[in-house]
């Protein structure tokens, strides 16, 4: 344990020193919210394989679409993935590839593509712990792109109607482009939610996040959920992104859930760069 705790400093020492000023950080979309329910909250999920274990469920599925910055460098991603827990062991698996238009004229579609892999174990009944492995790519011309591995490793617990997480994501190696390198959008993270049972009819979620990036800069995100019946879900927030890479935005958002199958919408407004973004997914749970 004590090993990996120093290695754990050193990757977050080496990592921080890479750092740039604010927004200069790249392959963005590591810190993308890609969950159409989460980002009508305000983009307020952490993506960590740690909440696995806590899963209401024993084993979730779903795909998805998102239709991203529509005014400036759209970008139409495509995801699926899944997660499961067996006892107190979490797993998880996620795929997202992103098409962009072509540029003066060329054939070629530019690519972004992430690949995500998780596992978690939760050590006693408040509290585990995660790990996520990533592949990141960005393919910005035929002849011109750039690729990383990062991970994140949290902490994420759950008592009662309190959840909660903390860690950092996206550590990894610098990017070399060109003559130069550059880091990637490396983050401390804070996370919570609390959720209260007005009546056997009525449910409300409040949730929050703070990203502390390693460059020097801030983003909040907070939302709330208000769910009739366990059938109806009517969600809103706003992220306050400053000189992070991800714009501020505000975000409303429906969802359905008929037996195990949930279907959920989001557009995101009141933002320059990211207006009319809108996105929809379908999963199914066990």
């Amino acid at each position: 344990m004590k090993k990996a705790f120093t290695i754990l400093l050193l990757s977050l020492a080496s990592t921080a020193a890479m750092a740039g000023g604010p927004g200069t950080e790249v392959l963005p979309f590591l810190q993308q919210d890609f969950n159409p329910s989460s980002l009508a909250m305000g983009g307020t999920s952490v993506g960590s394989a740690a909440t696995v274990p806590f899963m209401d469920c024993r084993f979730a599925a779903g795909v998805s679409y998102l239709d991203y910055l529509p005014k400036y460098d759209e970008c139409k991603y495509f995801g699926g993935g899944a997660a499961g827990r067996l006892g107190n062991l979490g797993l998880s698996l996620d795929f997202t590839r992103g098409s962009g238009e072509p540029a003066f004229g060329d054939s070629f579609s530019p690519y972004r593509l992430l690949a995500d892999a998780g596992i978690s174990y939760k050590f006693v009944d408040f509290l585990s712990v995660g790990v996520n492995a990533k592949y990141a790519k960005e393919q910005l011309l035929e002849d011109y792109g750039i690729s990383s591995t990062a991970a994140d490793i949290f902490l994420a617990g759950k008592v009662r109607g309190f959840a909660y997480e903390a860690g950092v994501s996206n550590l990894g190696p610098a990017v070399k482009s060109g003559t130069g390198s550059w880091s990637l959008p490396s983050a401390f993270t804070v996370a919570g939610s609390y959720v209260n049972v007005v009546s056997g009819l009525h449910r409300l979620e409040a949730k929050f996040k703070i990203d502390y990036y390693f460059s020097g800069c801030s983003g909040v995100s907070a939302g709330a959920q208000y769910g009739f019946a366990d059938l109806v879900f009517v969600r809103g927030g706003y992220h306050y992104g400053g000189e992070t890479i991800i714009p501020s935005y505000a975000s409303a958002g429906l969802g359905l859930k008929f037996f195990n199958v949930t279907l959920d919408a989001v557009c995101l407004f009141a933002s320059d760069t990211l207006q009319d973004s809108f996105g929809f997914s379908l999963g199914v749970s066990f």
